[in-house]
């Protein structure tokens, strides 16, 4: 899998450099959007959860190669973070500031917490900023205080922390009020977060997250996770998403790793190999990962992020289990990424969504504030780390 390393370092590059264009060197941060035919708009709102998710990128990619130019990136995206989109009154990560950083959307959602968790985890593992782990533990004990109910963890809050609608992480008619996507990403920064300060109470709570997902959100009888919830952990849509059940098999791995209880990563490894077994039945195929099923209904269409989740999940279950149908499909779905989905367009990165036929779905933006280096940089670096090692 050699030349499949050096094709991901290349990449890896490119898609820094793209991203490195995009600091707003006089407003701070990042911009925001760019549109389908490249047109970037330099005075577009600019998101807590992107912005996290570059801080996250470019300190993550500083520790893998030590490139000055990633570290410069990191500092932008930290700046911002803590001068705009960090709130000194109420505290917390704004969910969207305008270009200028002038407040636009003042509330806060425990999903965009656990992104500046993230990012801020990441950058002081690469500057040593203390001023960067505390701001993350403060935000932890905000997520703890604030978020946290006697049955999992609440989604949608005012900028004052009271609890409203979850209209962001809502879809598809149901208001929800607990969602797995939200606690398999707090699972995730709180895994990133106790990896480098092992505070007992954050342990608790990461075994707590690890307990919610199997008890309430993994199905037992259909191997997959379970979307949509009311308050009291009840279902409220037939659905499978096909992206989030590839990507949680190698967080939730990761996170009992993390722990270091061997019974625990042995009895968590049982259930997510048999989702990657799922999705792999269900909708994997060398022409792409198809995206989700509702009620019946299946959507077809390529999502960037499905995609580049599916090299890393089915890689990791290869590295678990020694089948080699894992590591084909692997290496296949970076084919399908390097002949279809990357953009070959001077001064593009990846499209957002192709239909059933690989083709771009025109009018699909390049960036917003959900699309971003996180996941196609992420599956780089696991990637070139992963294969490194076990070669």
């Amino acid at each position: 899998m050699g030349v499949m390393v050096n094709e991901l370092q290349q990449e890896l590059n490119r898609i820094a450099r793209y991203w490195s264009k995009m600091m707003d060197k006089e407003y701070g941060g990042y911009y925001g959007y760019v549109d389908y035919n490249l047109n970037l708009d330099k005075k577009s709102p600019k998101g807590g959860i992107l912005n996290s998710r570059i801080l996250w990128f470019s300190s993550s990619l500083y520790c893998l190669n030590k490139d000055k130019d990633a570290l410069t990136m990191a500092q932008q995206a930290y700046e911002f973070l803590k001068t705009k989109l960090w709130d000194n009154e109420y505290k917390g990560i704004y969910w969207l500031v305008d270009y200028d950083g002038s407040l636009l959307d003042t509330r806060k959602h425990s999903y965009c917490q656990a992104f500046a968790i993230y990012g801020l985890t990441q950058y002081y593992r690469a500057t040593g900023s203390k001023e960067a782990l505390n701001l993350a533990i403060e935000i932890y004990n905000l997520i703890e205080k604030y978020c946290k109910d006697q049955n999992g963890y609440t989604e949608e809050f005012t900028r004052e922390w009271k609890t409203k609608e979850n209209e962001m992480l809502s879809e598809n008619g149901v208001m929800t009020e607990k969602t797995m996507n939200t606690h398999l990403h707090i699972l995730e920064a709180y895994t990133v977060l106790y990896d480098v300060w092992k505070d007992e109470g954050l342990k608790k709570q990461l075994n707590y997250l690890l307990e919610i997902v199997y008890e309430k959100i993994y199905d037992n009888s259909k191997h997959y996770l379970k979307v949509f919830f009311d308050k009291k952990w009840n279902s409220l849509l037939d659905m499978q998403s096909y992206g989030h059940d590839i990507e949680a098999t190698w967080l939730i791995d990761r996170a009992a790793e993390v722990l270091g209880d061997k019974e625990l990563i042995r009895n968590t490894f049982e259930y997510t190999q048999k989702i990657a077994q799922n999705i792999y039945d269900k909708a994997y195929s060398p022409k792409g990962m198809i995206n989700e099923t509702v009620n019946d209904k299946t959507d077809k269409k390529r999502v960037w992020w499905v995609q580049a989740e599916a090299v890393i999940g089915f890689y990791n279950a290869y590295q678990k289990t020694g089948d080699t149908k894992f590591k084909d499909a692997s290496e296949s779905m970076w084919n399908y990424i390097k002949n279809y989905l990357i953009d070959k367009r001077e001064g593009s990165e990846w499209y957002w969504l192709l239909d059933e036929n690989s083709k771009p779905v025109a009018g699909k933006p390049i960036v917003e504030p959900w699309k971003c280096p996180y996941h196609n940089g992420r599956m780089c670096m696991e990637m070139i780390e992963r294969i490194g090692k076990y070669v």
